[in-house]
């Protein structure tokens, strides 16, 4: 009898323990199959900056901002990304000094904090927004603002 209890709460023990990993990686597995990755790519042919998602779920709440002289400065609001979708930097608010970088931050459609920076030829694509210091999103510039000026119709 005390050996079958005693197999039976291995058992049961084994069970909650395979049930509480399978949930954890359930949650992660839908985790990332809504998160997007926003990357900066160069358009050789249009010299400018794109902004695309290579991820799986769309991205809410951009802000893009430079490193400028070795600060993030400059945030840039851009309009909401699509999965497989990509949008211009506008070329009038990017300025190239010292130690230059782009970075970006971000939202999951669940409202998970997220960020890339790039700079070097390197990107880097993160959990949170710790990479940027708080006080750079108290100023967020629209992104019209840097609208090229329309051809006039001839």
């Amino acid at each position: 009898m005390t050996v079958s209890i005693a197999i039976s709460a291995v058992a049961l023990v084994v069970s909650v323990i395979v049930f509480i990993d399978n949930r954890v990686r359930q949650l992660a597995a839908a985790r990332l199959g809504r998160r997007p990755v926003l990357v900066f790519v160069w358009d050789a042919v249009a010299q400018q900056w794109l902004v695309s998602n290579i991820g799986l779920g769309p991205a809410l709440d951009v802000v893009a901002a430079q490193r400028i002289d070795g600060e993030w400065t400059h945030a840039l609001r851009l309009a909401e990304l699509a999965v497989d979708a990509s949008t211009v930097v506008p070329g009038r608010w990017v300025q190239w000094r010292a130690d230059p970088g782009l970075g970006v931050r971000y939202r999951s459609v669940t409202g998970e904090p997220y960020s890339t920076r790039t700079g070097a030829d390197w990107s880097h694509a993160a959990e949170g927004w710790n990479e940027f210091p708080a006080q750079l999103w108290q100023a967020i510039e629209p992104h019209w603002q840097y609208r090229e000026a329309a051809a006039p119709d001839s």
